[in-house]
């Protein structure tokens, strides 16, 4: 078993924190660091496959040498071992410093981004990355989680989102109900998606707007329905009463990011 060392080590040789699993996670977050994204964790050790191959991973082995990391070529049974025997490694195992979340002040104590994407009480850390990887997409870039009932930013949340949830800032709020409180307090309009509510179709959003997204089957708490200024539900045919909900997010994200007009306020990049 060979290990490459770079002639620049990190500033650091601490090994505690996140493991980070999965090519397209680590290229992902290696490309952050090469960006100096502020919220960016730091990239401690890297395992890597032998004989692996490809575009990502010759990407990922170039990146390396640059910010000076150290990484070994293993057989498939370490890396099995090291992410707990899940096949999703892709050949690709990291470990990352452990993730911090901005807060509400670094996020809004100058700024007004728009929209803001509010999550209430989804537990699937699937559901959270997948989210994670729409609002990417969609050029989202703040989502607020509460620090209780819900799924934080876990190994499994980061693979579901392919390595987005570098790309967005993420803030832990003490419940959605408060934050959606205080976003009340900074200027925002609040809209929930609701089966209750007006069809989406028919919406146009006001500007700064957050966007929340309930669990499936619970959907909203009541407190934070209450405190919408909006509910807005995605029509369909009725044969089934909801959508997943990193499905549902997407929709809403989408139809924002579609009627949308110059002058309504920045989308964060």
């Amino acid at each position: 078993m060979s290990e490459r060392h770079p002639s620049h080590r990190p500033p650091s040789s601490d090994e505690t924190g996140d493991l980070l699993v999965g090519r397209n996670p680590v290229l992902e977050l290696l490309r952050a660091m090469s960006r100096r994204d502020p919220s960016t964790r730091y990239v401690h050790k890297m395992w890597i496959i032998e004989h692996a191959s490809g575009a990502a991973i010759d990407e990922i082995v170039t990146l390396a040498h640059t910010h000076g990391i150290v990484f070994q070529w293993v057989p498939r049974f370490r890396l099995e071992q090291l992410s707990s025997g899940n096949p999703g490694h892709q050949g690709v195992v990291a470990r990352v410093s452990a993730y911090r979340f901005s807060t509400f002040d670094e996020v809004f104590g100058h700024d007004q981004p728009n929209p803001v994407l509010v999550l209430d009480g989804i537990e699937d850390p699937h559901n959270v990355g997948a989210i994670a990887r729409s609002a990417a997409f969609f050029g989202i870039g703040v989502m607020i989680l509460p620090r209780w009932r819900s799924a934080g930013v876990t190994t499994a949340a980061v693979k579901a989102s392919a390595g987005a949830i570098d790309k967005v800032r993420m803030i832990q709020g003490s419940s959605s109900a408060q934050t959606v409180f205080d976003l009340k307090a900074k200027g925002y309009w609040i809209v929930g998606a609701d089966m209750t509510g007006r069809s989406l179709t028919e919406y146009s959003f006001p500007s700064p707007v957050a966007l929340v997204i309930g669990a499936e089957g619970d959907g909203l708490h009541r407190l934070v329905k209450e405190r919408c200024d909006d509910l807005v539900r995605i029509p369909g045919s009725g044969q089934f009463e909801s959508l997943n909900a990193s499905v549902a997010a997407g929709i809403l994200m989408n139809r924002f990011f579609q009627t949308r007009s110059p002058g309504t306020g920045d989308i964060p990049r």
